[in-house]
């Protein structure tokens, strides 16, 4: 094998990557490979990279401050349940 490949990031966002990864069963180069893999065979991103909208980002804006009530449900049917 060769090539080194470094990334700078976050130690916290790091963290919190290779414990989900870890619990999948596969390692961060494993992840980083299947990425560069999937860009090189698409030609393009992998991913769809988009913008959140306004509502999308007061919604955010809310639960990052504890502003507004969060709504919670015990399962997926009573969310379906649920009043609007």
């Amino acid at each position: 094998m060769s090539g080194i490949a470094r990334a700078r990031m976050d130690d916290n966002l790091k963290n919190e990557a290779e414990s989900i990864l870890s619990s999948i069963g596969i390692t961060p180069s494993e992840a980083i490979r299947m990425l560069y893999k999937q860009i090189v065979n698409r030609h393009e991103f992998p991913l769809e990279l988009r913008t959140p909208n306004a509502a999308t980002l007061a919604a955010f804006s809310e639960v990052d401050n504890d502003i507004g009530e969060l709504e919670t449900f015990a399962s997926f049917d009573e969310l379906l349940d649920a009043d609007d």
